[in-house]
């Protein structure tokens, strides 16, 4: 499921960018990617579901570490775009901190309870 809503998501993308629409098709395929997106989010959630307590609170802190952290990360960009050190923050820079960070809470939430 993964792969086939990766695949919409970048093919949505593809065609906002190099393809032209009309205003209602630009809508329908930016919105193209929302089932399969929610059918991820509804899976990943019965997958934490279904772990223990202890797993549960791991991804828990990981999660917010992630959360947090991306905020921060997202308003020191604007103050650097604000002053012109870097350009325009697009979803896969944010994909890409939200990513990395929960991978470093997810670190050290393990290391925490070790």
């Amino acid at each position: 499921m993964f792969l086939v809503a990766t695949a919409i998501d970048i093919s949505a993308f593809w065609f906002l960018g190099r393809v032209e629409l009309g205003s209602a098709a630009r809508i329908g395929v930016a919105l193209l990617p929302l089932p399969g997106n929610i059918t991820l989010i509804a899976l990943t959630l019965g997958a934490i579901r279904r772990l223990d307590d202890f797993q549960k609170r791991v991804h828990f802190e990981a999660v917010t570490v992630a959360f947090l952290s991306t905020g921060v990360a997202v308003f020191v960009y604007a103050y650097l775009q604000k002053a012109q050190a870097v350009g325009p923050l697009n979803m896969v820079l944010v994909w890409s901190f939200m990513l990395g960070f929960y991978g470093a809470g997810y670190f050290i939430a393990v290391n925490h309870y070790r």
